[in-house]
């Protein structure tokens, strides 16, 4: 085929050869001579350039009419060759480029005689004669040996930059000011999150991400680096990625080249993200803030004591528990902790020691108990914790100080143990003892005095069955089966039973009373009851029997006797009604006369008195009138029906609102019902309503107002007005017989509220009044509910 697939030798590139012209067939090849100067210019050209040109025939020798330089001059022999591996591949390509009427193109390894490699670059055109036909082949190869060096280690160069670039995570960017014109390394697209070609290159597309909190101010950098005012800049701002997010960089750049004027021509600088980091410095600002928050809002005291004794941090707790400020405790001799001491003495010596001995010492605490003396002369009690502080090399630069105080709390649980002592001492004394039965785990704790009057120790077995077990066999099945009814029905239980001691077999009567509790999910959780000892008062019990049946026959002597009491009041009753009315109506009547027929022939003096035993005979009528009325109300029947109470107090104000001269505004809340004797009620609204209109009567706008409303729970009457009122100091006198708190300037006995409360009593009810004086008085009363045999009968 041709000589590059034969080793090759190298050419002598000091000599030169005339640049030859073909043209013709393979026969005609001619040579046409140069003039001597242009020949010779070529020749010196050729010699002192790494370059080899020379003319082959179609098998590749050299043709020696062209006069050319070439790897292999004949007759020289073989002074190098081809490296093996690479001819066969050149001879394949050769060939493929010949057959296509193409140039050939190739790089290689030459190896010289002495060993030293070279690489060449060969260039083989087609060469035609005049009919166009091939006649052999046109050679050119450079040495590019020291070339290829060049880019490699320019290539290398470049790696190591990379790598470090990327090692740093860092882009860069070169900017030519006067073209407007950024470079910007791929690692800056990266970082963003665009590829190469997504963003342009221009100065301004960058700027158009720049958060526009920082564009102004990147301007400004920009300009003053440009201008000349700084030689270099950093700054740092946000930048929109590709997905839309701001992250944060920072920029740093400088003036790479000036113009004569000072000018930066072109600026050259690097991009680092520093999202992570701005992140971490945000956390780590709020942690700060966070733990001086902490600080100075824990309800926990917090110093930091340095190993000389200083106190070098305290937060606001533990200046308002120690009553001294920073600077205070700053600038104390003796240090403060030398003044805080233990509230118990050392084991080993038995002095109190500091809580600055302690640090020295070394010593950790956990929650001990100290006291110290403020300023005011108040004394603190202190629970203190102490940890070492460490530093960055784990040796010890102080000690953290936790303090609380605890002087209420400690006030508290000394109130709590007088409490508890005081619970021992009660159920000592009332006999009664209390316990907690855990269901889940059947076991039951309890106090010492339940203990004493069971009859039981620690070794007991302390479970439902054994507290089943001390039970007294006549009543251990009964007691079983409710005590387990009251936990599975979730109802208190009650019980009265006997037990027998379980030291000493003896029976003593108890009354127990217990309660279940259920936990957060709703679970049988315990049963916390009590159990008393009642066997004293089983025993007085039994002596009250005895004298209640002794009471008994006592009361029927007594029933008998009031019986015949009360048939003598019956026969007074009728003697007042009729023996002590007839004198009165007889002094009335002659005094009356005395006053008509001789009225004029008796003195002024001797008138007033007939008048006043008229109104004084009158007065004394109408107190017996309702004295009998009291008595009969007594007396009387009680016929209980359910009426219309409102219907009742209608018919009320319409008989006794035309008697007062100054007629009141009634106003009656209607529907309303009640159950009771209607007459009697309509006896209680009578009086009522009669005391309201007569103390109402100096009132301009006299308002007597009945109705129903609601007082502790229950349904009650009321009749309210607007009169004169009372002092509530006297409230209890309203109600006795003949006990009147307004003089004579209001009439009346002073019977007739005793008759309202001795009707109300009958029907089971109760009455009250409240009032002020000169703001009027509300009276309330209540009725019975009816029976539920009422009700059925009904």
């Amino acid at each position: 085929m041709n000589r590059l697939s034969q080793p090759n030798h190298r050419t002598d590139h000091n000599q030169g050869a005339p640049l030859p012209h073909i043209g013709g067939d393979h026969g005609a090849v001619q040579t046409v001579a140069l003039a001597a100067g242009y020949e010779q210019v070529l020749r010196n050209m050729f010699r002192s350039a790494p370059l080899g040109l020379y003319l082959t025939d179609l098998d590749g020798q050299p043709l020696a009419s062209a006069g050319s330089t070439h790897p292999c001059e004949p007759g020289q022999g073989q002074s190098g060759y081809v490296n093996p591996q690479e001819r066969k591949g050149m001879a394949a390509s050769f060939q493929s480029a010949m057959e296509s009427g193409l140039q050939w193109n190739q790089q290689f390894h030459y190896r010289s005689a002495d060993g030293a490699v070279s690489l060449l670059h060969a260039v083989v055109a087609p060469l035609r004669g005049a009919s166009e036909a091939l006649i052999g082949y046109q050679v050119c190869t450079i040495d590019i040996t020291a070339q290829h060096h060049a880019l490699q280690e320019l290539a290398l160069s470049d790696d190591r930059h990379r790598v470090a670039l990327d090692a740093a995570e860092l882009g860069i960017w070169d900017f030519d000011v006067a073209g407007n014109d950024c470079y910007f390394s791929p690692y800056c697209y990266h970082m963003l999150g665009y590829s190469g070609g997504q963003v342009h290159v221009r100065l301004e597309d960058w700027t158009n991400i720049i958060h526009p909190q920082y564009l102004e101010r990147a301007r400004r950098v920009l300009e003053s680096c440009i201008g000349g005012e700084i030689e270099k800049f950093e700054i740092e701002f946000r930048l929109k990625t590709n997905e839309g997010k701001w992250r944060w960089f920072r920029c740093t750049g400088k003036a790479a080249r000036r113009d004569a004027g000072g000018k930066a021509c072109r600026l050259a600088g690097t991009l680092l993200d520093i999202n992570q980091a701005k992140l971490m410095e945000h956390l780590l600002h709020m942690e700060h803030g966070l733990l001086n928050l902490i600080t100075a809002t824990s309800p926990v005291g917090i110093m930091f004591i340095e190993s000389d004794g200083n106190t070098t941090f305290v937060n606001p707790r533990a200046e308002r528990i120690l009553g001294l400020t920073k600077q205070e405790m700053a600038h104390r001799d003796p240090p403060v902790i030398d003044a805080i001491f233990s509230a118990e003495p050392d084991p080993a010596t038995g002095a109190e020691l500091s809580l600055g001995e302690f640090l020295q010492q070394g010593r950790c605490l956990l929650q001990s108990c100290f006291v110290f003396t403020r300023g005011d002369d108040s004394s603190a009690v202190l629970s203190i914790s102490t940890a070492p502080f460490l530093d960055p090399a784990s040796t010890v630069s102080g000690t953290v100080v936790t303090l609380e105080d605890v002087t209420e709390q400690k006030k508290h649980e000394q109130v709590l143990a007088d409490n508890d002592r005081l619970l021992r001492e009660t159920q000592r004394i009332a006999q009664l003892g209390s316990y907690v039965l855990d269901i889940s785990q059947d076991h039951w704790v309890c106090s010492s005095k339940l203990e004493e009057i069971l009859g039981i120790d620690a070794s007991y077995p302390k479970t439902l069955q054994g507290h089943f077990d001390i039970v007294h066999q006549d009543f251990r099945d009964q007691f079983m089966d409710s005590y387990r009814s009251a936990i599975n029905n979730d109802r208190p239980f009650e019980h009265e039973y006997k037990i027998r001691r379980h030291n000493d077999g003896e029976e003593r009567w108890v009354t127990e009373c217990c309660e279940l509790t259920r936990d957060a999910a709703g679970k049988q959780a315990r049963m916390i009851g009590t159990i008393k000892d009642i066997t004293e008062r089983k025993a007085a019990e039994e002596a009250i029997r005895n004298l209640n049946d002794e009471l008994d026959r006592r009361v029927i002597e007594r029933t008998s006797q009031l019986v015949a009491a009360k048939k003598e009041i019956e026969s007074f009753s009728y003697s007042v009604s009729h023996d002590l009315r007839a004198p009165l109506r007889h002094i009335n009547s002659y005094s009356s006369i005395l006053v008509e027929e001789y009225g004029n022939a008796l003195p002024e003096e001797a008138r007033y008195y007939l008048e006043r035993i008229c109104t004084a005979s009158n007065r004394m009528g109408k107190q017996i009138d309702d004295l009998l009325a009291l008595t009969r109300v007594g007396r009387a029947i009680m016929k209980r029906s359910t009426f219309n109470i409102s219907q009742l107090a209608a018919d009320v104000v319409e008989m006794i609102g035309d008697e007062s001269e100054n007629a009141p505004e009634f106003v009656v809340q209607p529907g309303i019902s009640a159950y009771g004797d209607s007459a009697l009620v309509r006896l209680v609204l009578q009086n009522l309503m009669g005391n309201s209109v007569k103390y109402t009567s100096r009132n301009p706008f006299p308002r007597i107002e009945f109705g129903q409303t609601v007082v502790a729970g229950r349904h009650a009457f009321f009749v309210r007005d607007n009169g004169v009122g009372f002092d509530m100091a006297y409230v209890e006198k309203l109600f006795q017989p003949f006990q009147r708190l307004h003089g004579a300037e209001f009439e009346g006995t002073g019977i007739g509220l005793a008759t309202v409360r001795r009707i109300i009593e009958r029907h089971g009810g109760s009455i009250w009044a409240e009032g002020k004086e000169n703001e009027g008085a509300t009276f309330y009363f209540t009725l019975s509910h009816p029976r539920k045999a009422d009700l059925s009968s009904r």
